[in-house]
Formats: structure tokens, C-alpha cells, sequence
């Protein structure tokens, strides 16, 4: 990468971190997937196989499959994993990993996870000098992308307090229009991992895709979080039955200075109003939701800030609104479901 190449790079990245880059990694409109499968052979002698699934840099998942299969997500606000112990809420540093694992999300899509881009120059990788360009992963370290002179030679991640972890892409081949390392060699300081991979899918999907392909943890404070997606996700892709089937029989909502009584069949035919007039292209999370639930465990709310972005459809009229609000939710026959919104938009 040519001096001129990284300093374009970097405009590129500053502006879309400026117009809300991170915050779009949290679209729930946001169609990206990238699934991969991979056997794995470790320098100690051990060997596995894993799956990853990458939607955006706070929806990605890897799973380790041989004698101690586990699994690790990152999902919103929200660490977590599986095991044969069974289920828990995870720290950041186990978000740090679990996103880390999304090699080929990195590869495609660096510029949207990372902020606060710069360029480097003469960073030895592999005993030589490379150039490239830095920023800051969202749950705490950095991430460096260094390129060779035709393809990337490949990442490096620097966290605090551990030895930098150098990732090197091989193995480059055609993944219909574009290139791909189906070989990747991570070298965490104590041990090297060789990834070779026998599927890399990448492909524009429903905006659903990951809540309906992995398997979450019954944790409630993620199933909440993931009604919220939801919720948000059915405006994405117009459907106003999913607005109904997500909403409990009886709510209440508080919204532009009234308040009112709503069922899910009033739901329903509201959103089906909504969706005839309007098409939403973007509805993304600008803060992490703030999620609680009763002691009860029946009870709980959800706090979000929100962007919704899209354009009418009769003028193509552009709209691009911020909101704020409190989702309150029920556990009704085991199932998260929204019973009540208090609401406000800013105002320009």
C-alpha cells in the first residue's frame, strides 16, 4: 500500500466514523454475513474444528467444536458463552474474542470496526517492514492492518498487558467476486494456530439472519436484547405481522405527549399503516442498550438510543430521525415480549 493508498484509507475511515460507522455496525438493517468452517491445528499438537458467523463488529459468534466444544458471542451490550458447565454472561474481554475470531469480517470490513484510524509505517511483520494502517477495537486494544504489495499480509492485535498477536493471511483464492485467505496462521506469542478454512460464505442475507441461525443462551437480558432487535429489524424488512407476534396482547405506550392503550392486533395494523408509507434503510443502536430484569424474572425494560433512516415512499422524501426510549417487556409463557414504550424524538 502505496503512502497515498493509506492516507485515502484513513480519509475514507475518519468519514465514515464521522457520519456514524460504529453506529452502523449496529444497524439491525445491516444485511452482512460471513460464515466460515475451519479445521485447526495448534503448534502444541492439538487440533479442532470451528465455526464462525459475523453479522456486524456487536453480532458475531465462534464455535469451538472437538473434545470441549464451546461456544462464544458477542451480541449489543452483551458477552456470552457455552460450554458442558453450561451458560454464562461473559466480560469484555471475552467480547475482545469472540470479535477477534471474524478474521474475513476484519478482511472485508476493517474500516467499520475499528475507529480512530492512523496510518503506521515500518511495522515488522514476519521479519520485515510493513505499512498500514491502526485503530481501536471497540471492546478495549488495537488493530493494525498491514498490507503487502498486491494483497494484506495480514493483522495484528495489541492488547494490554499481553504479547502482540500477529495474523497472517495465505492461501489467497477466487470467492466469486473477490479474494480470500483460506489459510490463517495466528501467532498469539506461546503458541501458532493454522486455520485452513473448507467454507468462506459471504453474501447480503435477511437482516434476521443471525437471530435465526445461532443459537443464543436462554439468558434473559439476551433474549431481551434480541426483541429489541427484532422490533427493529421488522421495520428493516417492512413486516408488520412480526411487529404483532413480538408485542404482548395488551400494552401501553407513551409517545409525542399522549398516552394510550394498544393490542397486538392494533399493533399490527398501525405498523402495516407505517410500512405503505415509509421505507426504512438503517435503524441502528447509537449507544449500547441498557437492559434490566426483575428479581421476578418476569418483568424488565430495555433503554435505547436509536437512528432511524429511510425515505417515503409516494416522494422519496429522505428522513433521518434520532429517538429515545424505555421498552418495557413481559415474560408471557416463557417468551420476552414488548408490553409498553415511553418515547421522545430529538428535536433539530
Amino acid at each position: 500500500m502505496t503512502r497515498a493508498q493509506i492516507f485515502a484509507a484513513i480519509t475514507i475511515g475518519i468519514a465514515l466514523n464521522f457520519l456514524g460507522a460504529n453506529a452502523f455496525a449496529s444497524d439491525a438493517c445491516a444485511p452482512t454475513r460471513i460464515s466460515t468452517s475451519a479445521n485447526v491445528s495448534v503448534s502444541d499438537g492439538s487440533s479442532y474444528q470451528i465455526r464462525s458467523h459475523y453479522h456486524t463488529s456487536n453480532a458475531a459468534v465462534i464455535e469451538f467444536i472437538g473434545d470441549n466444544p464451546s461456544t462464544i458471542g458477542v451480541e449489543g451490550p452483551f458477552g456470552w458463552s457455552t460450554d458442558k458447565e453450561g451458560k454464562t454472561l461473559v466480560d469484555p474481554t471475552v467480547k475482545s474474542f469472540a470479535l477477534g475470531h471474524q478474521f474475513h469480517g476484519f478482511v472485508l470490513h476493517f474500516y467499520d470496526i475499528v475507529e480512530n484510524l492512523r496510518p503506521v509505517e515500518n511495522i515488522i511483520f514476519n521479519d520485515k517492514p510493513l505499512d498500514g494502517v491502526a485503530g481501536e477495537l471497540p471492546f478495549g486494544g488495537e488493530a493494525y492492518f498491514l498490507d503487502g504489495k498486491s494483497k494484506p499480509d495480514g493483522m495484528r492485535f495489541d492488547f494490554p498487558d499481553t504479547p502482540p498477536i500477529d495474523i497472517t493471511f495465505l492461501d489467497w483464492r477466487k470467492n466469486d467476486e473477490r479474494e480470500l485467505p483460506y489459510h490463517i496462521r495466528i501467532d498469539d506469542g506461546e503458541r501458532v494456530f493454522d486455520y485452513h478454512y473448507t467454507k468462506i460464505l459471504v453474501a447480503d442475507a435477511s437482516p434476521l439472519w443471525f437471530i435465526k441461525m445461532v443459537d443464543a443462551p436462554s439468558i434473559d437480558e439476551i433474549e431481551i436484547y434480541r426483541l429489541h432487535r427484532q422490533l427493529l429489524a421488522a421495520h428493516c424488512v417492512g413486516n408488520a405481522d412480526m411487529m404483532g407476534e413480538l408485542t404482548a396482547s395488551e400494552t401501553i405506550m407513551a409517545s409525542r405527549g399522549e398516552l394510550f392503550q394498544s393490542s397486538d392486533d392494533e399493533t399490527r395494523a398501525r405498523f402495516e399503516s407505517v410500512f405503505k408509507r415509509v421505507v426504512y434503510t438503517g435503524y441502528q443502536d447509537l449507544t449500547e442498550p441498557v437492559i434490566d430484569v426483575s428479581k421476578s424474572g418476569d418483568i424488565g425494560w430495555a433503554a435505547v438510543n436509536v437512528r432511524a433512516v429511510g425515505s417515503e415512499m409516494s416522494s422519496g422524501e429522505p428522513f433521518d430521525s434520532q429517538w429515545a426510549w424505555v421498552m418495557l417487556v413481559k415474560k408471557i409463557d416463557g417468551v420476552w415480549l414488548n408490553a409498553g414504550n415511553a418515547s421522545n424524538i430529538k428535536q433539530n
